[in-house]
């Protein structure tokens, strides 16, 4: 019998695989409880994601129009952003980076409590804060014009209790990324218009 595919998330649940029809044809789907119809491996088609909050899917096989160089250019910047305790997260689409953020200021309360009470335990602030973050989007980056590779720069905008996206700018991708990442999680964020 073959073993069965499973996925942990970095929250550290295990998700496992098994294939459904419907309208839609034979869909891929994946659930935390194992079953006797999981797979022992998906089509080379398809491919396994985890979105920043750590929810698992199986889909075909993302084919994007950002290149890898502007992948790498994305999370480098972000990069440095982690160095300065800020979490973030970057999700690429079919035309986009999207960027998320994680606000831990109140998560980071909970686990100083939780250290008080289990001095020099750093495993447990830890997975309080791996399990308790929530991303949100923050900054999407939006090819724009494919052949100058120009991107659009937009920023969540919470309007009235409205979410939507708000533009900032057009321009090359390292340009944009220089503008703006640094200001994620900061005051300033919410003055760039």
């Amino acid at each position: 019998m073959a073993k069965k595919l499973t996925y942990t998330n970095r929250k550290g649940t295990p998700y496992y695989f098994s294939e459904k029809s419907g309208k839609r044809g034979t869909q891929i789907v994946c659930a935390q409880k194992e079953s006797a119809a999981d797979l022992s491996k998906i089509p080379g088609t398809h491919e396994i994601v985890e979105n920043p909050n750590g929810q698992v899917s199986c889909r075909k096989k993302l084919v994007s129009a950002i290149l890898p160089e502007e992948i790498s250019l994305a999370k480098e910047q972000c990069l440095k952003l982690v160095k300065k305790g800020i979490r973030v997260e970057v999700e690429i689409k079919k035309k986009t980076i999207i960027i998320h953020s994680a606000d831990t200021s109140e998560i980071n309360e909970l686990a100083k409590m939780i250290l008080q009470l289990s001095p020099g335990n750093t495993e447990i602030h830890e997975a309080i804060m791996e399990n308790n973050l929530r991303f949100e989007p923050v900054l999407k980056l939006e090819l724009f014009e494919k052949k100058g590779r120009t991107f659009s720069a937009y920023r969540m905008c919470w309007v009235g209790g409205d979410i939507d996206w708000m533009l900032l700018d057009d321009a090359p991708l390292p340009d944009l990324l220089k503008k703006y990442v640094p200001h994620i999680e900061q005051e300033s964020f919410y003055e760039l218009l």
